[in-house]
């Protein structure tokens, strides 16, 4: 039996941040390798143009995954 209480699969990102700036909605908007298992990913506010950047530690199967692919 189908559980209908179960939210529909959505194309929105699992996290929404409202701009420290302004308070508009940031969207992502791109990613920079900083070291092989170190990442940044960028967001942007679509307001005013202001800059997230959120640095995180790069899973070992992402990163052999782009090394093979390029």
């Amino acid at each position: 039996m189908p559980n209908h209480l179960a939210a529909p699969a959505s194309s929105l990102p699992s996290l929404m941040m409202p701009c420290p700036v302004c308070a508009g909605r940031m969207a992502y908007s791109g990613r920079r390798v900083i070291a092989p298992d170190v990442e940044d990913t960028v967001y942007a506010c679509k307001s005013c143009g202001a800059e997230l950047v959120r640095t995180s530690v790069r899973r070992k199967t992402e990163a052999k995954a782009r090394r093979t692919a390029a």
